[in-house]
């Protein structure tokens, strides 16, 4: 392995005018670009398929396994909690060890795991399968997006985002319908058995095709950082997911979070080597990335679900019938995030941006003023979400060092976990609470949310040639 000090060239995306030093630890470069997508993919597409399959199966794994009402919420949650919570973690021991080290063990988890838990015959081993499940998946997560953002450039990397996104889509949407297939057939365990196959299939592919990356900076381990991390994340994302249906516990969940947050931003800037460089959020571009992530995640994760409860309690749809209206969303995320690459031909990223998030917003006021049309509204929810969504991913690499992949990564990747608790939370609490129009007026608060969105690159971005690399922030040469 060599360092590499070089001058990153003008990105043509409409965010970097002038050139980032980058310093980074690189393996050897992909034998083919696009073939290492190959197994990146596939190791996201495992995990996107394993959140959401369970949702149809659940009723199957309570029946066989005698989980209680509380067992059966646990086995759904935990694997989104345990996630999050260490992502950040995952990406710092990818900082240190190699990026495609972390996939690599990412994907041996998601092989013995599953295996474990198509066999359970215990509802609490399945639990506990399911959270650390949700690990190998930070790893693996990790891992890919800072491969990515470290191998690609440009253009490039703009389709390689598209195309992560189009797969997490894809998987999130047709996990359900899986989850019923499987179950009605074979049955519910072989959700997971069926995984290790492919598990083992992406590990091996992966070892031989995709290249390595890693931090040349030195990686320092602070045990308080890395355990209020963990304690920060872990408890607003119960919080957000759990404020509908236990308001007590959520509260509590989130008063840890916010004081276990303070303690960490606190350690961060006190800290010669953080576990997370705050400094990353000065630079030009970088802040309204994350907003637009977390607003444009989260009005989509909560159309979703207000459309389909829209569907079932007033329009008399089954479950199924619901999942299955609801597709469009999901198809339309996965053709805007391959397509986003497509009309930079035309449009700079920060110009191609507003507009997905204009289309996105209107098509939640189309949805409020005419529910009747499910849909349509919901294709441009889904475009505009997998174009703005693309855009901002790739914009925290391009205005950043390589040697922050990782972290840039976590980040982005907890914006959209938070953004989609978030928007569920929030919209899904203005539903209940306003009543009959409730499904109108949430429509049309996350309308707004998405416009001001739109506005965050307007106003904050920085006159041409004012973009910096956190290593300029900090003034290090």
């Amino acid at each position: 392995m060599t360092v590499l000090a070089r001058l990153v060239p003008v990105r043509d995306t409409g965010h970097v005018t002038s050139s980032v030093p980058v310093a980074s630890t690189r393996s050897r470069s992909p034998r083919h670009p696009w073939l290492a997508m190959i197994p990146l993919l596939l190791g996201i597409l495992i995990g996107a398929l394993a959140i959401s399959s369970v949702s149809t199966a659940l009723p199957a794994i309570r029946g066989d396994l005698t989980l209680s009402d509380t067992g059966a919420l646990w086995l759904v949650d935990v694997y989104s909690l345990s996630l999050a919570a260490t992502l950040i973690l995952a990406a710092r021991i990818g900082d240190a060890v190699g990026r495609k080290r972390i996939v690599l063990l990412g994907l041996a988890g998601f092989a013995v795991l599953n295996l474990i838990g198509g066999l359970a015959q215990d509802g609490l081993v399945l639990i506990v399968v399911r959270a650390l499940l949700g690990v190998a998946e930070a790893f693996v997560v990790a891992g890919v997006v800072a491969t990515i953002g470290a191998h690609y450039q440009a253009r490039q990397r703009v389709l390689a985002y598209g195309l992560w996104t189009a797969t997490f889509g894809t998987g999130s949407a047709l996990g359900p319908v899986l989850g019923g297939l499987v179950t009605e057939g074979p049955g519910w365990r072989w959700l997971l058995l069926g995984s290790v196959p492919l598990a083992v299939v992406a590990a091996v592919l992966a070892l031989w095709l995709v290249p390595d990356s890693r931090s040349s900076r030195p990686v320092s381990w602070d045990i308080l950082s890395i355990v209020s991390s963990i304690v920060a994340l872990g408890a607003l994302v119960f919080a957000l997911h759990e404020i509908l249906a236990a308001p007590v516990p959520a509260a509590a969940a989130g008063l840890i979070a916010v004081v276990t947050l303070a303690f960490f931003i606190r350690r961060q800037r006190s800290l010669r080597d953080p576990l997370i460089d705050l400094r990353l959020f000065r630079v030009s571009g970088f802040s309204p990335a994350v907003v637009r992530i977390v607003a444009s995640s989260g009005v989509s994760s909560a159309c979703v679900l207000l459309a389909s409860l829209h569907l079932q309690d007033l329009r008399g749809y089954s479950a199924a019938e619901a999942g299955i209206a609801i597709l469009p969303q999901a198809v339309a995320i996965a053709l805007g995030g391959v397509a986003a690459p497509l009309f930079l031909r035309w449009l700079t990223s920060p110009s191609l941006t507003v507009l997905a998030l204009v289309i996105q917003g209107l098509g939640l006021v189309w949805l409020a003023l005419d529910p009747e049309i499910v849909a349509l509204p919901l294709v441009l929810v889904g475009a505009g979400f997998g174009v703005a969504a693309t855009l901002a991913a790739t914009t925290l690499f391009d205005v950043t060092t390589e040697d922050d992949a990782g972290q840039v990564g976590a980040i982005q990747e907890v914006a959209f976990a938070l953004g989609g608790g978030l928007g569920i939370a929030v919209l899904g609490t203005i539903s209940q609470v306003v009543g009959a129009s409730g499904f109108a007026v949430a429509l049309v608060v996350a309308a707004v949310a998405v416009a001001a969105a739109a506005l965050v690159p307007l106003v904050r971005r920085a006159p041409q040639g004012a973009e910096r690399s956190p290593r300029d922030v900090a003034g290090i040469r």
